[in-house]
């Protein structure tokens, strides 16, 4: 099963690349994590990446996605806006402001449930 991490705002893609970088530090989901080249539009010159890709084929690594990414939340952001999206169209958005580090992995994890 693929999850796609879209984030969400102004400094969505340079954000993006320091997620991958940390999600590719976990040994369980190195070479599992992949940043899929924009779509360009006719009148643009290229895109700019807000998505990456996680291929989550060994058990528990959804657990460890999750406790990756709510801590990459912790450590890099008072704030985020992540949406998590899985093949056959299920989606869930994640808003974080300012909450307590037990709320943050609450969501992540309640996010990432199958």
């Amino acid at each position: 099963m693929d999850i796609t991490i879209t984030l969400i705002g102004e400094s969505a893609a340079a954000d993006l690349e320091g997620l991958a970088a940390w999600l590719a530090e976990e040994d369980e989901l190195r070479g599992r994590v992949t940043v899929p080249a924009p779509a360009v539009r006719a009148d643009e010159m290229g895109g700019i990446a807000d998505t990456l890709v996680v291929a989550l084929g060994a058990q528990g690594a959804g657990a460890i996605l999750a406790t990756a990414v709510s801590t990459w939340i912790k450590h890099r952001r008072p704030s985020a806006d992540v949406e998590f999206s899985r093949e056959g169209g299920m989606s869930v958005k994640v808003s974080v402001r300012d909450a307590n580090p037990e709320t943050v992995d609450a969501l992540v994890r309640k996010a990432l449930e199958p």
